[in-house]
């Protein structure tokens, strides 16, 4: 593996909540996403909300741009912080966490 992908490659193993939701859409309304907006918070084990963190999931931006969402919605400190898809796709390239 070269550094450059294992740096801008997601490695989890699992589905993203993201892909899930999107995937669930496009079946239940496909091709009416264009112009849509996406909103992502995490939940803690007592179902209190927590800060979703600094955009990194490329796999989650790549999606979010071909799906036609155009604002990714992140929960963060102070609040609801929106991105356009190609801000997030550009932060979560350059991501070095």
């Amino acid at each position: 593996k070269s550094t450059y992908h294992a740096r801008v490659t997601d490695k989890t193993c699992c589905v993203h909540a993201e892909v899930r939701a999107i995937h669930d859409a496009l079946r239940c309304n496909p091709g009416k996403l264009f112009g849509s907006a996406l909103y992502f918070v995490r939940v803690d084990e007592q179902g209190a909300l927590k800060q979703s963190g600094e955009p990194y999931c490329t796999l989650c931006s790549k999606l979010v741009l071909d799906a036609g969402i155009t604002t990714f919605h992140l929960f963060r400190e102070g609040g609801i912080v929106s991105y356009s898809t190609d801000e997030y796709n550009e932060l979560s390239f350059s991501y070095v966490g």
